[in-house]
């Protein structure tokens, strides 16, 4: 792989200002990304166990998904502070070593209370790294970004195929020991930074002429954010209810835990063939699609025998929203690294809506109605990316 695939400029000019990865640096993000995806995925599948070891109901266990997310929206914050005022790689340490310390605190909390805080800290580095992580991947050099946005978000879907699995592999009852684990990876991933070249984001010249666009920026990133974080809310809600529906509906909680594994599978095969796919539909065509396809496949889980293939499916047309809506935002602004900052802050509010509604829902009318919340935030979040259509590419000051 060349330098300029990795995003790492040429010019010994461009070089003192410009994000690039070294190929060890590349490697380190994605197996960031592997983190947080087995992180992220594990809730989902141990939300009966969790309500067992502590004695709340399932819905109740369902918040420890919401909090893990309130603690990713505060991590994202925190990560914005860090990327602004220290180097990159000082931000994806610091934010993969408190996502190591939340681990462990879950693995060793004795009360509900404890864990939910652990969980929080858990959430507090998921937070920071997934800002960190994608707004200096966006900020590399254009040739190139789609692929190690690709890439490096594949790694992700690979995690949270891991994650399930191990549930199984470990059964429910131990799930002290996954938070073990991803402790000690968490802390072997901090070490993998050195390739990272990024510049503090308050010493770039380019957000000068950002703050001079705002007004022109402003109804574009509004309503990025608020595709995002409808983003957010499906895939969290999707994949943090589906093993709960269906073990409610009478399969068993390892088929459940492995059509959770399935879902993230199908999202990073999807999204290891987003490059050649980018070269052949527009990242609009894509964003659009696989909503739309969502929404459809959501409807469809409704059924108790669909469902088992149509969630691992669900990741598949999924999977590329993501990082096509980022690259599609970076057309329409561009250079616009701020922008950026704050979409990625407030879609992880969709952690916490989604989740969220579906415990409410799933309390008042059981859980056959996880995939319908799941298709109307699909519909939704496709109605509001096509407004996005109404746009054109601000002009480059």
């Amino acid at each position: 792989m060349s330098n300029s695939l990795i995003g790492e400029p040429v010019d010994s000019t461009r070089a003192r200002t410009e994000v690039y990865f070294r190929p060890s640096a590349l490697a380190g993000a994605t197996s960031s990304f592997i983190l947080m995806g087995a992180a992220a995925s594990i809730y989902g599948p141990l939300l009966i166990a969790f309500s067992h070891r502590f004695h709340e109901s399932v819905p109740a266990a369902g918040a420890v998904i919401s909090i893990n997310f309130i603690g990713a929206l505060l991590g994202v914050l925190l990560g914005w502070i860090c990327v602004k005022r220290f180097p990159g790689a000082v931000a994806l340490t610091s934010a993969a070593a408190l996502l190591a310390v939340g681990a462990f605190g879950s693995a060793t909390a004795t009360t509900w209370r404890l864990f939910l805080v652990a969980v929080f800290v858990v959430g507090l580095g998921f937070g920071g790294l997934d800002f960190s992580l994608n707004t200096l991947l966006a900020r590399t050099a254009e040739k190139g970004r789609a692929l190690r946005l690709n890439i490096a978000n594949a790694g992700y879907g690979v995690g949270a195929v891991v994650g399930p699995l191990l549930v199984i592999a470990m059964h429910p009852k131990h799930f002290a020991m996954l938070f073990v684990i991803i402790g000690v990876v968490g802390l072997v991933v901090s070490t993998l930074n050195r390739g990272v070249h990024a510049p503090a984001l308050g010493g770039e010249v380019n957000q000068r002429q950002i703050s001079r666009r705002k007004t022109e920026r402003r109804p574009i990133l509004l309503t990025f954010v608020l595709a995002y974080v409808l983003y957010v809310a499906v895939e969290t809600s999707a994949s943090g209810w589906m093993a709960t529906q269906l073990h409610g509906v009478g399969f068993s909680e390892s088929l459940g835990s492995l059509v959770t594994a399935g879902f993230w599978a199908a999202l990073a095969i999807g999204r290891g063939f987003g490059t050649p796919v980018y070269h052949w539909l527009s990242d609009k065509i894509l964003v659009l699609g696989g909503l739309g396809a969502a929404a459809l496949l959501c409807g469809l889980a409704y059924s108790d025998t669909l469902a088992p293939y149509a969630y691992p499916l669900l990741g598949l047309v999924l999977a590329l929203v993501f990082p096509m809506g980022l690259i599609w935002y970076t057309t329409l602004c561009p250079h616009d690294s701020d922008g950026l900052a704050l979409m990625l802050l407030f879609m992880m509010a969709g952690g916490v809506i989604g989740p969220g509604l579906e415990s409410l829902m799933v309390s008042a009318f059981s859980v056959h109605v996880v995939p319908i919340v799941a298709a109307v935030l699909a519909f939704l979040n496709l109605v509001v990316f096509a407004s996005a259509l109404r746009f054109k590419p601000l002009v480059s000051s």
